[in-house]
């Protein structure tokens, strides 16, 4: 892993919640376009991917958050592919504040998709080249997330996939999964603890106009709170699972 890459970003009065904090979810969009821009240098827009029928889609999601700054903070994104086996590659992200002081990590495992046929391809060569990954390293894509499902229910919405959720995969976003489950967690969970880790994982594509359930178990602890969801469709499978822990 050699080439790394930097952008730099200033979080918005539209970026902040109700305690002026940063909201993870625009976190996890600076990482997005982070990693989108890097693409763009080595000439892999997603735009021509697509019309070429062939995308990335996230398998595995994990974030750690170790502060939430405020409105009109200067950020600093980081990110870099850690290595490449076949269809996977693993993309690594960290966020500092204006001082370099590290706020956040996270990690995703992708998988490169034939998007007509639907079925993985193998990484061209000049994926390696761009991204300074020098060989194939066999344990990327064996290792991928377990996360449970809901032991028991304690709070359920529904959602329709709206125009504004999905992408130019015409799929839904990433991000929309994790704000679906927020409007699951009680709101004095949400005004009186943080976020502090993240899980996700992707098992199936939504569509526009497709409705989901959304499923949490929320279990306290001493100071920390874990919350369990699944993101479910209208034939009862499981599109996504998360698992996310409070403090």
């Amino acid at each position: 892993m050699d080439n790394i890459f930097n952008k730099k970003y200033e979080v918005t009065y539209r970026d902040t919640d109700a305690r002026g904090e940063c909201f993870l979810t625009s976190y996890m969009n600076f990482m997005a376009d982070c990693g989108l821009s890097q693409d763009e240098i080595y000439g892999f827009v997603i735009a021509d991917m697509v019309k070429d029928d062939y995308t990335w889609m996230l398998v595995d999601y994990e974030i750690n958050i170790y502060e939430y700054v405020r409105h009109k903070s200067k950020l600093r994104a980081e990110t870099y592919i850690e290595g490449m086996n076949k269809f996977y590659a693993v993309r690594c992200f960290k966020i500092y504040d204006e001082r370099d002081k590290l706020i956040l990590e996270g990690r995703t495992l992708v998988i490169l998709v034939d998007s007509k046929k639907r079925r993985p391809i193998s990484i061209p060569d000049k994926h390696y080249d761009a991204y300074g990954v020098k060989e194939k390293n066999s344990y990327i894509g064996r290792k991928k997330l377990k996360l449970s499902k809901c032991s028991k229910v304690d709070s359920e919405k529904r959602f329709s996939v709206r125009y504004s959720d999905i992408d130019l995969n015409l799929h839904v976003g990433n991000v929309t999964y994790l704000e679906w489950i927020l409007e699951t967690i009680p709101f004095d969970i949400m005004t009186n603890y943080k976020i502090d880790s993240v899980k996700i994982k992707y098992q199936k594509e939504l569509t526009y106009g497709e409705i989901v359930n959304v499923k949490t178990e929320i279990k306290h602890g001493e100071n920390k709170i874990s919350a369990y969801h699944e993101i479910i469709n209208e034939k009862e499978e499981v599109v996504a699972l998360l698992e996310t822990h409070w403090i």
